[in-house]
């Protein structure tokens, strides 16, 4: 059985969550060829520095062939679309075609369905993220999805509001975990020389849903001016890298300013480099923050929109701390969040217990790299998945 995972992009936050898999499916069969498919040197480099947390594992990364013309093309293209993912499928098809199955992070990859010399060739959905719905249906929850065979899912939270919207009928689909946690270090960090609380600021790179636009710049100024506090600004990477779409701009006060961290997308920001560094998490509707709380802590969102969330089993992650519509509530909820934490650390967790692999399920003590390696393989030795994977 040949297997490839394709990592096609120009930042590195997908390569964490699909590279588990192939490192635990090659332990799990290794008579099998499992290739990493990349298409930049970063991701190379990033899923081979993952592969050592992984010992045994019998993976074989390759470079992705990337047409001239969109290699040099990319640094400006990149700001208005993701053409170049498209000519690097197109460009390796051939390569593509050979596999018996392609593991993919993100939907860009459906498109190889297009062509005939795919036909027979399994496509797996790892996703790259597990935020909630809100009213982006995104990632995870775009019904593009359930054109796959088969879909590995982060947790049960995903699969009820997928079955709310009569998704998933017909197709295949495993209750895997959250693999990531497995591929990068999950101890807290210290990044400061002090002992004041850190708060990072994360919006979403998603246009309907940041807070970037309307109330990003006022945060940053509320922010700096608080001498209690150590502040990240680690925005989601492509919010400033596809600056042309998604109309976000620095402004030039906030460069090198000595009470910012400023980090627009470094390795960082994929790695959970600052999630792991802060005590309490700033944000809207970016899905890092079900990374941040698997370890509880303070949660502070901002709806500049006044979207009506109350009861929104969507919006769920704002019942993690307190909600602000208006900027000057910032200080105050700040505060509040880092004082009361009790109050909101059970939402947290019972976010948590809703994510869980149920007792019963197959395998269900294994880390979600091997699980989700061992309901690949079931698949595709057998064609179907028996137990509910649940």
């Amino acid at each position: 059985m040949r297997i490839g995972v394709i990592l096609n992009h120009f930042e590195l936050h997908q390569v964490p969550h699909a590279t588990p898999y192939a490192f635990a499916l090659s332990r799990l069969r290794p008579d099998w060829t499992v290739d990493l498919l990349c298409s930049t040197e970063a991701e190379m480099a990033f899923a081979t520095e993952i592969a050592r947390r992984f010992p045994g594992q019998r993976t074989t990364a390759r470079r992705l062939k990337v047409p001239t013309a969109f290699r040099l093309l990319d640094p400006v293209l990149r700001q208005i679309t993701f053409a170049r993912k498209g000519a690097v499928l197109q460009a390796n098809i051939g390569l593509l075609a050979s596999y018996d199955a392609l593991i993919v992070p993100e939907l860009t990859s459906l498109a190889l369905r297009r062509s005939r010399r795919m036909a027979g060739v399994r496509m797996i959905f790892t996703g790259h993220g597990a935020g909630d719905c809100f009213d982006n249906p995104l990632g995870m929850f775009d019904e593009r999805v359930d054109d796959f065979d088969l879909v590995l899912l982060q947790g049960r939270r995903i699969l009820q509001t997928l079955h709310a919207e009569g998704r998933l009928r017909n197709t295949r689909y495993a209750v895997i975990g959250y693999p990531k946690y497995e591929a990068v270090p999950q101890e807290p960090l210290r990044l400061f020389d002090d002992d004041r609380p850190v708060v990072v600021y994360n919006p979403t790179q998603n246009p309907r849903g940041t807070s970037w636009h309307p109330v990003g710049a006022q945060v940053l100024d509320r922010l700096a001016t608080r001498g209690d506090l150590n502040v990240i600004f680690a925005p989601h990477a492509l919010l400033f890298k596809r600056g042309w779409t998604r109309g976000a701009r620095l402004p030039s006060r906030f460069r090198d300013h000595p009470c910012l961290r400023i980090d627009l997308g470094s390795r960082a920001s994929a790695d959970m480099t600052y999630l792991r560094a802060a005590d309490l998490y700033l944000g809207d509707q970016s899905s890092q923050v079900y990374e941040f709380i698997n370890r509880p802590r303070p949660c502070v969102f901002l709806n500049p929109a006044k979207a009506e969330w109350h009861g929104n089993p969507c919006y769920r992650s704002w019942t993690f701390g307190p909600v602000i519509e208006d900027i000057a509530d910032l200080d105050r909820s700040i505060d509040t969040a880092l004082g009361d934490f009790p109050r909101w650390r059970p939402a947290q967790q019972a976010a948590l217990d809703d994510d869980a692999i149920g007792p019963d399920a197959p395998f269900a003590d294994a880390p979600a790299s091997e699980r989700g390696a061992r309901a690949i393989a079931a698949f595709l030795e057998r064609g179907t998945l028996e137990g509910d994977w649940t």
